[in-house]
């Protein structure tokens, strides 16, 4: 079963991420028993551990996901079987979102927990507030983001590094790119996950899921075109 096969080549690398997500808060909250830093600091802490686990997962399995599948030796074999290339893509692609999601869930629950048993009132902490639930789901949308570029481009390149580091390019660069142009045209770019425009940010946010799916559907749209 290919989703089996998906899953197989890129377990070792979940499985590690998936511990980590699971144990850094609550080994931090150990480390700083007595010192107060936990009650203080502990749901800033969660959000920015998320928000780096969720970005290095996510180029890391882009790049590992899309490489065991699209590598030449790999295509060349997949291409002859009985299915579209499209869903070689889209099958590849949701084992990865899948495997990111569980790691972001599993990381928020360990840390909610951990807060839960250190924190005097973890249901009125910030991690419950509007300001910190919306920079989870933007931590989240971000890294949805940057996984289905840095799978798209590697696909398509065929190349693991090469699709890493144009991703890495792409997802890092951005913002410099909205900052020269604000400076110099005075013209406001919008980035995942901002705003995107007079737009709600929940609109926004959808908007850009649907950005993340479209590198996904043209990678599709070459790899179905390209030569063995």
């Amino acid at each position: 079963m290919y989703l089996w096969k998906c899953w197989r080549d890129t377990r070792f690398f979940f499985l590690v991420f998936l511990i980590g997500a699971a144990i850094v808060m609550p080994v931090a909250a150990v480390v700083c028993v007595g010192t107060g830093l936990i009650e203080e600091f502990g749901a800033d802490a969660l959000q920015s551990t998320l928000g780096l686990i969720l970005m290095v997962v996510a180029l890391g399995l882009g790049a590992i996901g899309a490489i065991h599948e699209f590598g030449d030796k790999t295509a060349q074999f997949l291409f002859t079987k009985p299915r579209s290339r499209s869903y070689f893509v889209w099958a590849s692609w949701a084992v990865g979102a899948c495997e990111l999601l569980v790691i972001a869930l599993v990381n928020f629950l360990a840390g909610w927990m951990t807060l839960a048993h250190y924190g005097k009132n973890p249901f009125h902490s910030a991690v419950f507030g509007s300001v910190a639930t919306g920079q989870i789901v933007e931590d989240v949308i971000m890294a949805v983001y940057a996984y289905s570029i840095t799978y798209s481009l590697t696909a398509v390149l065929r190349n693991g590094l090469k699709g890493l580091g144009a991703g890495m390019g792409i997802v890092f660069g951005m913002p410099f790119f909205a900052i020269a142009v604000r400076w110099r045209w005075h013209i406001n770019v919008p980035i995942p996950p901002m705003a995107i425009g007079s737009l709600s940010l929940m609109v926004s946010q959808v908007i850009w899921m649907f950005v993340a799916l479209l590198f996904v559907f043209a990678a599709q749209m070459i790899i179905e075109r390209a030569d063995l």
